[in-house]
């Protein structure tokens, strides 16, 4: 029987070895393939937070601004379920809301996006000096995004100065018949939140027997960031009576947005009656206009007291609910609503129900902004259901369209029917340019 004999030393050292490190390589393996599964495996999502982004998925932004907002206070470091909110609140125009959180963005890596909805809100709320700067952050990081260099282009026209002359006609079923020529400029400060104004009017009124000049130099001053956001309006009437008016209006709160109207305004022109200028009537004017956000959709209102030099109370409200389900698309939206009137006696000259005029009116208006021009149309039918009041409508549209980077076309028009105890109709058009600065 033949012996078996050992291998030599080296080899069994060598079999040793080898089996040590396939050993060792089988165990490194596997550490590695765990902590590339650690690291690529997400962490458990929440049922609520799945719940939100579902939501989100399927346009219910309402829920998500308000409900995200309470989980976020027990997850403050969720920074992708925070931008879904930010813009959630962003895009139900809760603007306050969404600016905190995108600010609160900053420094992570949604930082860019969240500038960018930031830039937005601020477009959006009539801030354009405080969005610029963040389009230009954005692009400096990345010069090809495309909602940047379009939200830039659209603020660089909101900022710059401008100079615009626009011929007008308007006339109504009284007679009265207007032809004005309006010249405006406005340009900003230093600070690009302080806005100015001047305007220079000049109008023709004929009424039967009637044909008076009137003209009014203006000027306005605006300052967004400031406590309230007062902005005053001064004018020099020249014809036909030598009168100063003026007017200051004060935002009181932002949720609801809230602002209060306190002046000394010229009567004849606001009610188009050449009889009134003529008079010189004016009138002193306190309002309160307003708007809440609700998930059901938007309620707005307004009301204004005037007391008119002639002795007379005029008395205007109006009461409007726009709902949040928009089928069309987000810029049409539709509404129901009250309009009145009341007046403490009747005046001839000019429209003054002392038995009042209430009407239920249903509408929409379409708003829509692209490269090349911003464009709007609007449409009422009212139904009478109080005092003198009977049908009615109301029907418009504006148009401006630009040229080129410096030159706009402008363009409106627009018609209203209001039947009452004695049946009135207005038309009006205007047109002109607008030279950017």
């Amino acid at each position: 029987m033949m012996n078996r004999r050992s291998p030599p030393r080296f080899c069994s050292e060598s079999m040793r070895t080898s089996k040590t490190i396939w050993s060792a390589a089988i165990i490194f393996g596997m550490l590695c393939t765990s902590a590339y599964a650690a690291e690529n495996i997400e962490p458990p999502v929440s049922t609520a937070e799945a719940t939100l982004k579902g939501k989100f998925d399927t346009g219910d932004y309402w829920s998500v601004g308000s409900d995200g907002l309470d989980f976020l206070a027990k997850e403050p470091g969720n920074n992708e379920l925070r931008m879904l909110v930010a813009n959630s609140l962003a895009w139900t125009g809760r603007y306050a809301d969404a600016i905190s959180q995108y600010q609160m963005l900053a420094g992570t890596t949604l930082s860019d996006s969240a500038a960018l909805g930031l830039a937005n809100v601020y477009r959006w709320s009539a801030r354009p000096d405080l969005a610029s700067p963040l389009y230009l952050q954005i692009l400096t990081s990345e010069p090809d995004n495309l909602d940047a260099l379009d939200g830039l282009n659209r603020i660089n026209r909101e900022l710059r100065p401008r100079t615009d002359i626009t011929l007008g006609t308007k006339s109504d079923s009284n007679s009265v018949m207007q032809n004005s020529i309006v010249l405006n400029h406005s340009w900003r400060g230093d600070n690009r939140a302080l806005q100015y104004g001047l305007s220079l009017n000049t109008s023709r009124y004929t009424l039967a027997d009637v044909d008076t000049h009137q003209r009014e130099i203006g000027f306005s001053v605006e300052h967004a960031d400031i406590a309230m956001a007062p902005r005053l309006e001064l004018s020099f009437q020249q014809e036909p009576v030598s009168k100063t008016f003026g007017a200051l209006r004060l935002k009181l709160a932002d949720t609801p947005d809230l602002h209060v109207t306190i002046g000394h305004i010229n009567w004849g022109n606001m009610v188009f009656q050449p009889q009134a200028l003529l008079a010189g009537l004016d009138a002193t004017q306190v309002g309160v206009d307003g708007s809440l956000i609700t998930r059901p959709g938007t309620l707005s209102a307004a009301f204004n007291n005037y007391q008119v030099s002639d002795g007379n109370q005029v008395q205007d409200s109006i009461l409007r609910f726009s709902p949040s389900w928009r089928p069309a698309n987000s810029n049409f939206r539709y509404y129901i609503g009250l309009s009145g009137r009341i007046a403490e006696k009747n005046v001839p000259i000019y429209w003054s129900p002392n038995m009042g005029y209430l009407s239920t009116d249903i509408g929409f208006t379409n708003e829509w902004s692209t490269s090349t021009g911003d464009y709007s149309i609007y449409g009422q039918r009212g139904f009478g259901s109080g005092g003198e009041a009977l049908n009615s409508y109301n029907i418009g549209f504006a148009a401006k369209r630009y040229i080129d980077r410096d030159w706009a076309a402008l363009l409106s028009a627009g018609q209203l029917e209001n039947l009452r105890t004695d049946a009135y109709r207005s038309n009006y058009l205007t047109f002109g340019i607008e030279r950017l600065w």
